[in-house]
């Protein structure tokens, strides 16, 4: 006959499990941000290599029909939950060798963005 554990066993056997549980989420919390920190928007991405803000915006803004396969997400602006998409550098860089701007800020923007990548 299986014998039941004692309360203090039991006490032991409960810290542990949460200890467990813990250290899962602690891991799987690692593993999404690792993932996600090379994620971002068509426009932080090209904020973050040096284009001004007006001119990432207007590029994003046609950079989204060119791109597909991105990871479907929110973002917080002005205390609202906005829909966005995420995309890797290579994808956005990728969508800048298809795109043909019109505008002289965009096609030098696009020129720098292109040299930056070579």
């Amino acid at each position: 006959m299986k014998r039941r554990p004692t309360i203090a066993e039991a006490r032991v056997k409960k810290e542990m499990r949460r200890l467990q549980r813990r250290a899962n989420v602690a891991e799987r919390a690692v593993a999404h941000n690792a993932h996600r920190a090379g994620l971002k928007t068509i426009a932080s991405h090209l904020r973050a290599l040096g284009v001004d803000d007006a001119t990432a915006a207007g590029m994003a803004a046609t950079l989204r029909k060119k791109l597909s396969g991105g990871i479907k997400g929110f973002v917080r602006k002005d205390g609202i939950r906005r829909s966005c998409t995420r995309y890797t550098l290579g994808q956005v860089m990728g969508g800048l060798v298809d795109y043909k701007p019109r505008k002289d800020t965009y096609k030098a923007a696009r020129a720098e963005l292109l040299a930056l990548a070579a």
